[in-house]
């Protein structure tokens, strides 16, 4: 937008939008970071939903809880340590159930 429209016009439009008070000039390794922290809520959040979906629908008890929670953590591990893509587990569920589970297009560029 610099290039663009010059310093002044993108400083009315981060003004306009609010963002003045944030930093722009942001690191890498703040960047890692806060990646670090959203996986980490992301995936809490989505095992939470799953356990309390897998209790109040399917009758889940602590022992089959733990045993799901944790082969969840192990396929979570298994993806960061890239021993599997999000590709492989979307074809994986589609040829074995039928279902296609959409996934947003970054993940399937970074396979």
């Amino acid at each position: 937008m610099v290039e663009e429209k010059g310093l002044e016009a993108t400083q009315k439009d981060l003004e306009e939008r609010g963002i003045r008070k944030l930093p722009l000039a942001v690191n890498k390794q703040d960047i890692r970071r806060f990646e670090e922290y959203e996986k980490r809520n992301t995936m809490a959040t989505v095992l939470m939903m799953a356990c309390v979906t897998l209790r109040d629908e399917y009758g889940f008890g602590p022992d089959r809880m733990k045993r799901f929670v944790q082969r969840f953590n192990n396929k979570t591990e298994c993806l960061v340590g890239n021993f599997v893509s999000w590709t492989d587990l979307q074809q994986t569920i589609e040829e074995e159930t039928g279902l296609h589970l959409p996934l947003p297009e970054e993940f399937t560029r970074r396979d």
